[in-house]
């Protein structure tokens, strides 16, 4: 499934022309200087610069058309008009691919936190279930077959559309995808046709672009949108934002609650745990189903119905939706176990809003009778005003060591700084703004018994310093720092034991 040739007027629907009656091109791009002749310059109104100031420029660059919200007089070559241009560019951009999504049975998840694992875990079914699966997240990019890093959660419409056509041309049956609020707002999956969706929650995140909760919250309810007539829509009921937003749906939206409420159709239970696993049960539509899974917290607890509950929807068995999701050993980055022997727990979560680090400290504390040693940071040249509120949200575990995630452009002691506002006058906590120092920190105080969470960065394996991109994984680096203190350990006990008499 090459890009082809297609009609705008075909593709587009009942929208307007100047200076033609339709326009057949294969080529269409959003950013004049990256244009070839003859390609369809797109005018995309963008969050900083509106794509109708260069629509000149792109007709001297050798643009064949332009596709635009309003028509530019001063230009001679053919102009489509249209009421959306985001949404007019991504039905192009599916369409010159041959509509590779009308071969494949698409679930969408959306939400604050929640959405890498569910759709982790429902991948995971489907494939237990014998289909072949692409997967489009945080954590990577798969078209059933080849696996490859992600560079967005939600790829840009061109690279969305070139993603579901090998998934078409791997005879996958499905896909599974992450939908930021970024990527509903900015139309990138519009002509994404959903056969099931699900909104896990609606929490603090992103107000450095939607500004406040309401529009994040709107963003988000724009799934609906992208669901085939009847499909249903998950609604986590426990969470107050999904509550809210259930106002905001569409008249005539097919909701399905779930939760751990007694008031929700779809429902999880923790029946016992350990550190190392929880025994779920999850009531579904159609029966109800118990297993063991090694992903432990209320968090992943509906992550797991999430997933389960959308399988259902796409017509897995039930029993097959219970072995599978027990097989998941873990998800990378989220809640992901380090285990070098150690005396005590480590896990590396991608938690970096409010209300992950909140999740993270109260799965940890329900897990051990000990101490929860907290290591964070927060992400630089995103929404500030979250950072004091990530300290609150830390403020329950025993010991606290803030530290430097991704700074990008800012400082890393100017973040620690506001993160550290948060907490109350009567806080202890640690600061290092070296975060391979900070997780050895953390992992040479704890005791046997603790558990030690190392949150923020999850799966991530390069840290963004200024302009320079550095090699670093959580997970590594704590194997590492394990081993060292493993290692020394073996060694002072050898020391003892030689220097007492036989």
């Amino acid at each position: 499934m090459e890009a082809t040739s297609i009609s705008l007027r075909e593709t587009l629907g009942p929208v307007s022309f100047v200076n033609s009656g339709d326009v057949i091109a294969s080529g269409f791009c959003c950013d004049s200087r990256h244009l070839r002749p003859g390609d369809v310059f797109v005018a995309i109104p963008g969050t900083s610069v509106d794509g109708h100031k260069f629509i000149e420029a792109a007709a001297a660059a050798g643009a064949s058309a332009v596709v635009a919200e309003r028509p530019n007089p001063r230009v001679s070559i053919p102009q489509c008009v249209v009421p959306d241009v985001r949404a007019a560019y991504a039905r192009l951009c599916m369409a010159q691919y041959g509509g590779p999504e009308k071969y494949l049975s698409i679930a969408g998840v959306t939400g604050t936190n929640g959405k890498t694992t569910s759709t982790w875990l429902l991948r995971a079914i489907l494939e237990g279930a014998g289909k072949t699966t692409g997967l489009l997240g945080t954590i990577e990019y798969s078209d059933g077959v080849v696996r490859s890093a992600s560079s967005l959660t939600t790829p840009a419409p061109s690279q969305l559309a070139q993603m579901l056509s090998r998934m078409a041309k791997q005879n996958a049956s499905h896909c599974v995808m992450e939908i930021s609020s970024h990527a509903l707002d900015q139309r990138r999956c519009a002509a994404v046709p959903l056969a099931v969706a699900a909104i896990t929650n609606i929490t603090r995140d992103h107000f450095d672009y939607h500004g406040d909760s309401d529009r994040y919250r709107t963003a988000k309810s724009l799934i609906a949108n992208q669901l085939k007539a009847g499909a249903p829509l998950l609604i986590g009921i426990d969470d107050a934002g999904c509550r809210l937003v259930i106002d905001q749906l569409p008249v005539g939206t097919h909701v399905l609650t779930f939760g751990f409420d007694s008031s929700a159709q779809l429902r999880a239970e923790i029946l016992s745990g350990t550190a190392q696993y929880h025994d779920i049960r999850l009531s579904l539509l159609s029966g109800t189903l118990e297993f063991r899974s090694p992903l432990v917290g209320r968090h992943n607890a509906l992550n797991l119905l999430t997933a389960a509950a959308m399988a259902e929807q796409l017509g897995v068995d039930l029993p097959i939706i219970a072995e599978s999701l027990e097989n998941v050993a873990h998800v990378p980055g989220r809640m992901e176990r380090i285990d070098a022997g150690q005396p005590f727990t480590v896990f590396v979560d991608y938690a970096h809003t409010p209300d992950g680090i909140s999740h993270c400290v109260a799965t940890a504390r329900s897990l051990t009778s000990g101490r929860v040693i907290l290591c964070f940071g927060a992400g630089g040249d995103r929404d500030r005003a979250k950072r004091p509120l990530m300290a609150a949200a830390a403020s329950s575990a025993d010991m606290i060591i803030v530290t430097s995630d991704n700074p990008r452009s800012e400082s890393s002691q100017q973040i620690i700084a506001e993160i550290c506002a948060g907490f109350d006058a009567t806080q202890t906590f640690e600061t290092c703004v070296d975060r391979n120092k900070a997780i050895q920190m953390a992992i040479q105080i704890a005791a046997p018994g603790d558990v030690v969470v190392i949150a923020g960065r999850g799966h991530e394996c390069v840290q963004q310093i200024g302009d320079r991109a550095i090699s670093f994984d959580d997970r590594q680096v704590a194997r590492r720092h394990l081993r060292e203190m493993m290692i020394s350990n073996i060694q002072t006990e050898t020391r003892i034991s030689d220097s007492v008499p036989a």
